[in-house]
């Protein structure tokens, strides 16, 4: 006779009664999963993030947490046949006789076998739940890494947004949608394309419905998709600096998280944007990092990189720096502003807990990059060095010397365009610094596949074939007839 208060449950194999194991965050708060799909629904509730009822993964920054291939390097992707190599720091560029300056194939900057992800593509219905999975989880994956400055288990764009979208159709049509347009970029399915259309149609049409309650969810979704199209670029980052302005100063998002993180993120677009744009209404109305933030990482630098593109603009009016009313920003100011901004940022990347590892070493020189890359920018458009070039000199050695000195660079190659497009315009006349360029900027478009890339190329290329030292002229000119520079 069975004990009382026990029951007696036989399973056969055709059963369909599963004993599913919660998720472990339930398991750590010694509470009873719901065991809801895809994801945990008291977790949302909570504001907690939910990993799944996968085997969960942690970072070791290695092939192995134990045994005997523990602590060896995370072994990287092989580039394609044919594609420029990136030079090490210690090597000197090798010697052609001619440089090419066209715009590279896409068969040069794309692999052959496109996004494995997108063979698994059965219907091109986005009301195919195993679809929006599979392409929200290749967002998770694939995607989110490539929109911050550091990829961590603090990505909100994993944290917040994600789960956000599980239970937000808007925000999971904006996500679908700018995964399917990724994917067509490097293979050429009409279904993919189709998914594609079909989601930003849907995504906006929840927009038109629910205009009224606009947030910071809907911000996150134009964001996304506009790193795909560069030729929407302009129209979804002013619906984007509508929103932030419209809650901005509202009290009840001073303490919502995830929309000072998106404002943040619009503002590494925006700041980066104007800074090789002459539209005197984008760069007055860029979007900065929110006041108070500079425990964020580059905020402080992206808040003075803003301030001299500003200069810069006076300093083309008024036809030269002399006249500048604000001459308070000479070589001595722009120095030690930047490197307040450099100390600040690695006293915020502190937190991360990467002391020691690799990845440490390469952040840094990441941050050092940033930091000469700024200088360079600063000395070109406000032209301040006309006595001395040697500050100038100093900075282009120093960011090419870090361009080229990465470890890893696949951890952070999304986050050299625009330093990257800064290093090529102040090597008009070196072909072997233009080879170096043109190898980054390759290794750029491979890892992120955003086609406006190309564009930049085809503009250094044209730059650096002609006969004046000074970038700006001919990106005014090119802004003028509607093809602007875009490198983030």
């Amino acid at each position: 006779m069975p004990e009382r208060g026990r029951q007696d449950v036989r399973r056969d194999p055709g059963s369909q009664l599963k004993f599913d194991k919660g998720c472990a965050t339930c398991e750590r708060r010694r509470i009873r999963c719901d065991l809801q799909k895809p994801t945990c629904h008291k977790c949302f509730k909570k504001g907690l993030e939910c990993p799944g009822y996968t085997r969960p993964l942690r970072r070791i920054n290695g092939v192995a947490a134990r045994g005997h291939l523990r602590g060896r390097a995370v072994p990287t992707r092989a580039s394609p046949p044919g594609s420029p190599q990136m030079p090490a720091a210690s090597e000197s560029p090798p010697q052609v006789a001619e440089l090419v300056t066209s715009v590279p194939s896409i068969q040069e900057l794309v692999p052959a076998s496109g996004l494995a992800i997108f063979d698994l593509v059965a219907s091109s219905s986005t009301e195919s739940f195993a679809t929006g999975a599979r392409f929200m989880e290749y967002y998770r994956r694939n995607l989110a890494g490539l929109m911050v400055w550091l990829d961590s288990g603090e990505n909100d764009y994993r944290k917040q947004v994600v789960p956000l979208a599980e239970h937000q159709p808007a925000i999971g049509f904006a996500i679908l949608a700018f995964v399917a347009q990724h994917g067509a970029m490097s293979c050429s399915s009409k279904a993919i394309a189709a998914i594609a259309e079909d989601a930003r149609d849907r995504c906006l049409q929840l927009i038109r419905l629910r205009a009224q309650q606009m947030t910071d969810k809907l911000m996150e979704g134009m964001t996304n998709y506009d790193r795909c199209c560069p030729e929407v670029a302009d129209e979804h980052r002013k619906a984007a600096r509508t929103i932030v302005n419209l809650f901005n100063s509202s009290s009840a998002i001073e303490e919502r998280q995830l929309f000072s993180f998106l404002r943040n993120q619009l503002a590494i677009d925006d700041v980066t944007t104007a800074s090789t744009s002459f539209d005197r209404s984008l760069i007055n109305n860029a979007i900065k990092p929110v006041p108070g933030s500079d425990s964020l990482l580059f905020s402080r630098y992206l808040t003075f990189l803003h301030r001299v593109t500003l200069a810069s603009v006076e300093v083309v009016e008024n036809g030269s720096s002399s006249e500048f009313p604000q001459n308070s920003l000479t070589t001595k100011m722009i120095r030690s502003e930047f490197e307040q901004a450099r100390g600040s940022t690695l006293m915020a990347a502190g937190r991360l807990g990467l002391n020691g590892s690799k990845m440490t070493r390469d952040f840094i020189r990441l941050v050092e990059v940033y930091h000469n890359a700024g200088l360079v920018y600063s000395f070109q458009c406000l032209e301040c060095v006309h006595e001395d070039g040697s500050e100038r000199t100093t900075a282009c050695n120093n960011l090419f010397d870090q361009l080229t000195g990465f470890e890893d660079q696949t951890a952070f190659v999304q986050n050299l365009a625009w330093p990257t497009f800064i290093a090529g315009t102040a090597c008009h006349g070196n072909k072997g610094r233009q080879r170096t360029i043109l190898a980054l900027f390759t290794s750029v478009h491979q890892a992120t596949r955003f086609n406006h890339y190309r564009d930049a190329v085809s503009f250094l290329g044209e730059f650096w074939a002609g006969s004046d030292a000074d970038w700006r002229p001919l990106a005014r000119a090119r802004e003028a007839s509607g093809k602007r520079i875009l490198v983030v």
